[in-house]
């Protein structure tokens, strides 16, 4: 398992661990995806435990900072959604599922 000070921008499979305990895993091997994997406890998110489409990658993905993203879902009832991580603690590779 090889440990990142910031999010790579070469292709891969990533885990983001967070101060709260949620776990965000970063796929850009071909789309970019993003799946919330939330700890116990934690408030739910439509996204949890899913890869889902992002339009937008932002800012704030190194450890110490807070990662920024989009997700377009298309619909006319919720359309695009911002998320903002809680502080980011580690950033590693992730193997494929």
């Amino acid at each position: 398992m090889t440990s990142f000070e910031s999010l790579p921008t070469e292709p891969g499979r990533y885990r983001v661990d967070t101060i709260s305990g949620t776990v965000h895993i970063i796929d850009n091997t071909g789309r970019l995806y993003w799946e919330r994997r939330p700890r116990v406890g934690s408030m739910r998110s439509a996204y949890d435990n899913q890869p889902v489409v992002l339009s937008i990658l932002g800012p704030g993905w190194q450890v110490g900072g807070q990662g920024y993203l989009e997700v377009s879902d298309e619909t006319y009832l919720t359309g695009k959604t911002w998320h903002l991580t809680s502080t980011i603690t580690s950033i590693t590779d992730e193997p494929q599922a």
